[in-house]
């Protein structure tokens, strides 16, 4: 998400080196206490035959260089962050974590994670169609790049954006009358088929997102950023609906039939990577986005555990 580093507390390596239990879990306190918006928590991850090498001291180690390590493993230190500050740390990485206080902002980072960014241009240049609208013979082709902007942003939603979401939406209104009349226009001049398949794509993102949150067991938002009340509008009617569609998809991926009867049609959708029928699919990571929600899913309770796929 998009945070200014005013907003921002690094806690660094600083708690590795901390002997006392007390005084380590008081120092993160203290830092989740001066952070304004997020607290970003980092320690140095190792294994046991890394902690073997060293004499145990205390709940850690006396490195080579005489001095006190603390080193834990990824989901130990999830579990210190979350008893100690009763919040639930994202994992970022092998030993980072953000726990936001501004829960607006943790909403809008765990959305984008989960939101495929695609080449709808690229797209969309495959399907144009002649118009026979009259608002679109003249006024797109005069305010052409206008319109193609607003189109983008329009399959990037998967929705008829918002006046606030669209930058040039004052413009717009001027010329056309409203983002509807210029959607219509616009569909008709490039066809169904590209938004249909926008449509479908940002419905996915979204139920991948719930589902991820009923992963971690996220409690219900008291407030939710405009942009999102609007998706489940758009996509689910209620947000109950959408929890529940998306918790059905979470049980799912818990079967691995489901896994591989979906990677198979996946494999033989994109014809990528290794796949060992009954055992395994190996990909190059760039198909991720590509998979179907079940998937996505998968992977990401992966990454929730234990941060980013590198």
């Amino acid at each position: 998400g998009k945070v200014a580093t005013s907003d921002i507390v690094n806690l660094g390596y600083v708690l590795n080196v901390i002997e006392d239990t007390k005084e380590r879990a008081e120092t993160l306190r203290r830092a989740y206490h001066h952070a304004d918006k997020l607290l970003i928590a980092s320690v140095m991850v190792a294994g046991e035959s890394t902690v073997r090498q060293f004499k145990p001291y205390k709940d850690g180690v006396i490195t080579s260089r005489n001095t006190f390590q603390r080193y834990y493993g990824q989901a130990e230190f999830k579990e210190f962050l979350k008893r100690t500050l009763a919040e639930t740390p994202i994992a970022v990485g092998p030993g980072v974590f953000i726990l936001f206080k501004d829960k607006q902002e943790e909403q809008r980072f765990l959305l984008e994670r989960q939101h495929v960014r695609r080449n709808w241009r690229q797209l969309t240049q495959r399907e144009v169609q002649t118009s026979t609208l009259p608002i679109a013979k003249g006024l797109l082709d005069k305010h052409k790049a206008l319109f193609e902007h607003f189109w983008e942003t329009t399959l990037e939603l998967g929705r008829i954006p918002a006046n606030s979401e669209f930058e040039d939406s004052e413009r717009l209104r001027r010329v056309v009358g409203s983002h509807k009349k210029a959607f219509e226009a616009l569909k008709e001049h490039y066809g169904d088929k590209t938004f249909a398949a926008a449509q479908t794509s940002r419905r996915n993102d979204l139920l991948v997102y719930f589902a991820l949150a009923q992963f971690e067991q996220r409690t219900a938002y008291r407030d939710m950023p405009e942009s999102l009340k609007r998706d489940i509008k758009a996509f689910f009617g209620k947000y109950p609906d959408a929890v529940e569609e998306a918790t059905t998809l979470l049980f799912s991926v818990g079967r691995p039939k489901v896994i591989e009867r979906k990677a198979a049609e996946a494999f033989a959708r994109h014809q990528i990577g290794e796949f060992n029928e009954g055992h395994s699919w190996i990909i190059p990571k760039s198909l991720l986005p590509e998979l179907p929600p079940e998937l996505r899913i998968y992977v990401g309770c992966a990454t929730q555990l234990y941060g980013d796929l590198e």
